[in-house]
């Protein structure tokens, strides 16, 4: 059975205590995902490509260590980790681990080219979670500064 999601905006006319006819939005029955080519989710990138599924197996490896103890790396750290798994310098891309107030980030990412795929961790205290993506339109795969 699927379940349905309404919302709906205040009446002006009556106070604000009636409901106007709501717009619906349907999760699939079963609480599955959402079809292939539907809205909602992508498929991943690193499932059609070696290459980054190679290169996501090999940063969460890398990566890993790196938040033992509920810690969160520094940018540097993250870099070398991944320079010492074997991660060419001029494909990494990572955030910084400090605002420019001096405050530690709540997370840091760190990303890395791999074909035609961006393989991008996120870590946090603790945690890391890695995707593979697809690349930005000019080649990159993070916005900004780099860290």
């Amino acid at each position: 059975m699927a379940s349905t999601v309404a919302c709906s905006a205040p009446d002006n006319a009556s106070g604000g205590n009636a409901t106007a006819p709501a717009a619906t939005a349907s999760a699939p029955a079963g609480g599955g995902e959402a079809p292939a080519g539907g809205s909602g989710t992508q498929p991943d990138p690193a499932a059609a490509d070696p290459v980054a599924a190679d290169m996501k197996a090999k940063v969460e490896a890398a990566l890993a260590d790196t938040v033992t103890g509920g810690r969160l790396p520094a940018t540097e750290q993250i870099r070398a980790a991944l320079a010492d798994a074997g991660v060419a310098a001029e494909a990494v891309e990572v955030t910084a681990s400090r605002t420019p107030t001096g405050l530690d980030a709540e997370a840091v990412e760190a990303a890395v080219r791999a074909g035609e795929s961006c393989v991008v961790a996120q870590l946090r205290k603790g945690s890391v979670v890695v995707s593979a993506l697809p690349a930005l339109a000019e080649g990159a795969c993070l916005v900004g500064a780099a860290g």
